[in-house]
């Protein structure tokens, strides 16, 4: 109140008003014995192993643990002032548990609660320098200001870096210690080299000229160096000559003054030198010798979203009717009949080799000189960035991403027009593409944006179609809360999970196909390889015998009595009813296929759940053709 804290509310009825905020928060029930005392003591109840034991606080942390829910919250509107919403508005700070901190510190009428502690600790004798191979000697340390003597009030190990008092009295007395000292650093950073040379030449015994060069050079660990650290490349050198000799005629000279007679033959000695200094920098940091005051780059917060197999399959947007009608609840497979084709993936270096002996033989160059294949070089996206001296500009890993708005996507079953979708045509396309949709998601690990000064979404976007017409397409970004739910049934899928022999058992039945009934202890597939094609069947549980079992009367059926089965639908469908099927961008069936010889058709079902994990013995080539090792799991 007036800016002084009070630690209980003015306001309210008797129950409240002048009541400490403690004992309302339910943390002060007890009296100094743990004994219950209506009111509370006014001490806040330390009671430890609150996470394992219901207490109030982990001293090992310090954390408080409150035993009620949002006690600054709706504690306190509906526990605390029930009857009085207005005073319920003013205090209540319900922001605190709905936002992030940073958005919540931003109610200033709200952020009125001060939780303080104090504690104390007992030092040992020991004190670490956090520092190795101090010099001898460097070590000063001084109580209260006081010098403190080698030795006789402190021991050093100067190897390992570690102080020990041994005068008790200055461990009793509490006096603060401080400790001064200079250490040498365990790691260079930089390379230095110095070099010299020294050249004497003796003309005679009484004239020698001599020359001098020293050159000290430092080599930075990278080419971007932090004022202060400069590399440098500093010359100096200098030339030196003595000349001595007898010169009688000086002699004659100083006889000649008044009063002076000499006897003693004059010498002449001449000593002369000259230096002049170089300074210089590292080649590697450029002509001018460019520092940098502050790394703005290096300071930069980033979540890189290009890593495949971060993604994974989207469950359909909900929260948009007007967009995803099947999205709606209790609407059955219809929640996946609007799903198209949706490919994801990095090409491989491969593709680029400059001599064409790794790239697929019927793959040329006119098909990889396309927009939505092409190579994407560095300098392309980031022409101003300086680019090390001697080096080659190297490859992006571009995330590729290739809709197919007329094929049928994983799981989707639509045949005839109904609520949510326009049904299929005979040649097994998608009517109305203009409808359907294609998404991926995955998790960010960051999720208070504010706190991490996460701001924007960088991205560079290549219009592949400069040939082609003008139809278009959307591309939404949704950020929140998104199901994991990718087939709708309220039951998580988990390829681990299912029969590891072709006795089914442990499972449940959904409308989708099968999901396990067990609770998986790890995230890995069975270590008997046998099993692997019992399990890596995709998320619907079911291989294509099974989908073709499965899904007849609500998909196969349908097709045959709307298209035949001669049909191109029904010949597609019979294939791979759940459209899941994986297929790697490399292999000999591939390379002898002139289908193939698009890099687009090669990656169209990289991402299929079904058989994307295969062992060794399933794969027919000499190398792994795998996309992961990991079962494909709703999570």
């Amino acid at each position: 109140q007036n800016g002084v804290p009070t630690g209980y509310f003015t306001e309210g009825d008797e129950a409240v008003k002048g009541i400490p905020l403690i004992h309302l928060m339910n943390v002060d029930n007890l009296n100094q014995q743990s004994n219950p005392v209506k009111g509370g003591d006014g001490v806040f109840d330390f009671l430890d192993n609150a996470a394992t034991q219901g207490g109030t606080i982990n001293a090992s942390n310090g954390r408080i643990f409150f035993t009620v829910l949002e006690p600054f919250g709706s504690h306190i509107r509906n526990k605390i002032f029930p009857d009085n919403p207005d005073l319920a508005d003013r205090y209540a700070y319900d922001s605190l548990y709905s936002v992030t901190k940073a958005a919540a510190e931003q109610y200033p009428e709200k952020n009125k609660f001060i939780l303080e502690g104090f504690y104390k600790s007992q030092s040992g004798s020991e004190i670490n320098l956090n520092a190795l191979n101090v010099p001898q000697g460097s070590v000063k340390v001084t109580a209260g200001g006081v010098p403190l003597t080698e030795n006789v009030d402190y021991t050093v190990d100067y190897t390992l870096g570690r102080v020990r008092i041994i005068n008790e009295g200055i461990l009793s007395s509490g006096t603060p210690i401080n400790i001064a000292l200079e250490s040498n650093s365990l790691f260079s950073l930089q390379q230095k080299r110095m070099m010299g040379l020294r050249v004497d030449h003796e003309i005679n015994p009484d004239f020698r000229l001599g020359a001098t060069l020293l050159n000290l050079h430092e080599r930075p660990l990278t080419q971007k160096v932090n004022y202060g650290d400069d590399p440098i490349s500093n010359t100096i050198y200098g030339f030196d000559l003595s000349y001595r000799t007898e010169s009688r005629w000086l002699t004659k000279m100083i006889d000649k003054l008044p009063g002076i007679s000499t006897k003693q033959v004059s010498k002449i000695n001449i000593d002369a030198e000259f230096a002049h200094f170089l300074p210089g920098h590292a080649r590697a940091v450029g002509k001018t010798g460019t520092s940098y005051i502050d790394d703005f780059e290096g300071a930069k917060s980033t979540i890189d979203l290009r890593q495949v197999n971060s993604w994974y399959l989207a469950s359909t947007p909900q929260g948009q009717v007007d967009m995803f009608p099947e999205a709606a609840p209790n609407t059955g497979l219809d929640y996946g009949k609007n799903r198209a084709k949706l490919a994801w993936y990095i090409i491989d270096p491969l593709f680029y080799d400059k001599y064409g002996t790794l790239r697929p033989g019927n793959v040329d160059r006119n098909e990889l000189s396309k927009n939505s294949v092409r190579q994407v070089l560095e300098p392309e996206v980031f022409p101003n960035k300086d680019q090390p001296a001697g080096t080659v500009s190297s490859n992006i890993a571009v995330l590729n991403m290739a809709y197919y708005p007329e094929e049928r996507g994983p799981y989707n079953y639509d045949v005839a027009q109904g609520s949510y979708s326009s049904g299929m045509n005979e040649d097994g396309s998608l009517r109305d593409p203009e409808s359907r949709w294609g998404g991926i998601m995955r998790r960010v690990e960051s999720s208070d944006f504010e706190e991490t000064n996460i701001e924007y979404l960088e991205f560079w976007l290549m219009d592949p179609f400069t040939e082609v017409g003008d139809n278009r397409g959307e591309l939404y970004i949704n950020l929140g809360d998104i199901s994991e739910d990718i087939l709708r049934d309220g039951r998580k899928s988990y390829e681990n999970g299912l029969p590891t022999t072709a006795v089914v058992e442990n499972v449940d039945t959904t409308i989708w196909g099968r999901v396990p009934s067990l609770q998986a202890l790890v995230e890995a597939f069975n270590n008997d390889p046998q099993s692997r094609q019992y399990q890596d069947v995709g998320y619907d549980g079911l291989n294509d015998e099974d989908e073709r079992s499965f899904h007849a009367e609500t998909f196969l059926d349908i097709i045959r009595e709307q298209f035949g089965t001669q049909s191109l639908a029904y010949q597609q469908a019979a294939t791979d009813p759940s459209a899941d099927n994986y297929q790697y961008f490399r292999g000999g069936n591939l390379d002898n296929d002139s289908r193939y010889s698009s890099v687009l058709e090669r990656y169209k079902n990289f991402n299929g759940p079904d058989g994307n994990s295969p062992t060794d013995a399933q794969n027919p080539e000499a190398y792994p053709t795998s996309a992961t090792s990991m079962p494909n799991v709703e999570d």
